[in-house]
């Protein structure tokens, strides 16, 4: 009985080419969004140009790890097209990395290593000079510490060739270790700031997919859910009872019907995100986002007992999914906000799943579940006394 149900409250929600629409449409919307910011993004970037002579692992790792900051666009060109990308503005900063690059790093050998070309034009080369800087110094510092370390102990115990390697090389990747997942000393540049902490900014390209995703599955969950509403409208709930014997198997089945349309909308957009590399997939994602479901689809069901007027539960709809989203700071740092509205932040849903996406951890997911039981078995109790 409760599966008949469901699968009937599936086939009234999409039983019109407007629920249709009303599903694919905004799904469509947020795809093409994000699409959108990427290729914006991607505009935005600084042009840079690096001709590599050396060809070797030192130079292949710089490029790409410069290749990998989102402020800059690298192309690896040879130095004629390079010098002719700069002089025509095409490019704003050039890099020419010599031949001999490799051994000059492992010899601690910085002077003048690395030519930078810039066009007249060009006001970010003193930024794009860093970021390709650092990238040098890391190799360097760690040639450095494992120079260091075979001058010291390599002599002291009188180590033969093969032996001298091994603890070079072992040197080398203990100083590169302590480079992640961010160097030993960083400057955070932020203007205005006076707190003692601040959340630390993200370097991942723009994204709106996840936020938006957020919105999506909270919209559809409460548009979903105006089913009590229409039901007590049309006189169903006062007929349920003698017609299904409990009216819990009624309310029950209703409610799987519309989760399980909301978890194949979210194995859709799950699908999209990892495809498009704009989410990570692994357990806490996915528990933190079926979790989410759970939760938002119990909180409307309560909601719904106490709403008489689709008109109205259009309109708290609204209200809810905005201010959430916006108060959240999903769509843009929360720090950003007032502290009055820093508080209310961590009382929005969107605020603690993607604090569950940034920490990984499984304890919010678990809170997120049990407090949709919760919700759940109360709105239940509470429309059964009223049907």
């Amino acid at each position: 009985m409760v599966w008949t149900i469901a699968i009937t409250r599936i086939k009234l929600l999409l039983q019109s080419p407007w629920s249709w629409l009303g599903l694919i449409v905004p799904v469509l919307v947020l795809i093409f969004l994000d699409m959108s910011v990427e290729k914006t993004s991607d505009v935005t970037k600084i042009p840079v140009v690096i001709v590599d002579e050396d060809e070797t692992e030192y130079s292949k790792v710089v490029i790409d790890r410069v290749s990998k900051n989102p402020a800059v666009a690298v192309s690896v060109l040879n130095e004629e097209v390079a010098r002719n990308q700069i002089e025509t503005q095409k490019a704003a900063i050039g890099f020419f990395i010599p031949d001999g690059f490799m051994e000059s790093i492992q010899k601690n050998d910085e002077d003048e290593l690395v030519t930078m070309w810039f066009s007249s034009g060009s006001i970010s080369h003193g930024l794009v000079r860093e970021i390709f800087a650092s990238e040098v110094k890391r190799l360097s510092s760690n040639s450095y510490g494992a120079n260091t370390v075979l001058k010291t102990y390599g002599k002291s115990e009188k180590l033969d060739a093969k032996e001298q390697a091994t603890v070079w090389k072992d040197a080398w990747a203990f100083s590169d270790k302590h480079w992640e997942p961010k160097p030993l000393m960083t400057i955070d540049y932020k203007v205005g700031v006076t707190r003692e902490s601040s959340v630390e900014a993200n370097n991942s390209a723009a994204s709106i997919y996840v936020p938006g995703m957020l919105v999506l599955l909270m919209l559809f969950s409460f548009l979903y859910n105006s089913w009590p509403i229409k039901d007590r409208d049309s006189g169903m709930r006062s007929r349920v009872p003698y017609a299904t014997g409990r009216f819990s198997v009624y309310w029950f089945g209703n409610a799987l019907g519309v989760l399980l349309l909301q978890l194949f909308i979210l194995i859709l957009l799950i699908g999209f995100g990892w495809w498009r590399e704009a989410l990570t997939l692994n357990v806490a994602t996915i528990l933190s986002l079926i979790s989410y479901v759970l939760f938002l689809n119990a909180l409307s069901l309560l909601f719904a007992y106490f709403v008489h007027s689709n008109r109205t539960w259009q309109a708290i709809t609204l209200f809810v999914v905005l201010c959430t989203s916006l108060l959240s700071g999903t769509f843009f740092p929360s720090d950003e906000l007032s502290s009055f509205l820093q508080r209310a932040a961590e009382w929005t849903p969107q605020y603690w799943i993607v604090s569950t996406f940034n920490q990984e951890t499984l304890m919010i997911p678990f809170i997120f579940a049990g407090l949709s039981f919760i919700l759940f078995v109360l709105s239940t109790l509470k429309a059964g006394d009223s049907a």
